[in-house]
């Protein structure tokens, strides 16, 4: 193994698991090779891991404000940036554990700003579609009610993860495909379908999310203190 291959495998996460880590797992085929660029360009500079999470933010901010214009050329240019924000956002992490200098003030950073940025991001493509629409209300409602069941799904998965005393961050895997599915859709310029998309995607987590909490948290009980 050359120094090349040694630098790359230390930025990486050890022991990933869940489907999307085993199946589609684009961080690793797409986002991190060249997120791994990044971090071969900055390592020697004084750009912190932290400052990259920072820049990965007011990408999704850009997103948002072009998704939100509900044109066409503001379309691509979100999409472009959703892909940009997700090389950045792979890159924090990566940059931290080549540099041996992980924190927990920037995990947690990391979690806090990808959850707001989320929210934006798919809020922007609801007042897109909406736009476009020619101000129909009802595309506005469903964008929203959407969006609502999308953070309802983020709340159980940190529910379930604080019950069992699982590691947050698992679903990084999970989210580069959906961003690569926006980044698609968004050149193509099919607002509706991204969010038809998610719509799909966070119905049947949703299920099955309740459906892993009863069954694992029934057999975890046992054996887990009461706090």
């Amino acid at each position: 193994m050359n120094s090349k291959d040694s630098f790359y495998l230390a930025q990486l996460k050890k022991d990933r698991k869940g489907f999307w880590a085993k199946y589609l797992n684009l961080e690793t085929w797409i986002s991190r090779p060249l997120a791994s660029l990044l971090v071969r360009l900055v390592f020697r500079s004084r750009i912190t891991p932290n400052h990259l999470t920072l820049i990965a933010f007011l990408l999704a901010l850009g997103s948002t404000v072009l998704f939100a214009l509900g044109t066409a050329m503001g379309a691509i240019g979100a999409a472009v940036l959703c892909q940009l924000l997700l090389i950045f956002d792979c890159a924090d992490g990566m940059l931290a554990r080549a540099r041996g200098t992980c924190s927990r003030f920037g995990s947690f950073l990391d979690l806090f700003l990808d959850r707001i940025s989320d929210f934006l991001v798919i809020l922007g493509i609801t007042i897109g579609f909406f736009r476009s629409g020619g101000g129909d209300k009802d595309r506005l409602i469903l964008g929203l009610f959407i969006l609502a069941l999308y953070m309802l799904q983020v709340v159980l998965y940190y529910i379930s993860n604080s019950f069992l005393e699982a590691r947050n961050g698992e679903s990084g895997e999970g989210r580069a495909v959906g961003i690569f599915y926006i980044t698609v859709m968004g050149i193509l310029n099919r607002l509706d379908l991204i969010l038809y998309g998610l719509a799909v995607e966070v119905t049947v987590n949703l299920v099955f999310r309740v459906t892993s909490f009863l069954r694992s948290g029934r057999r975890a009980e046992n054996r887990l203190p009461i706090h």
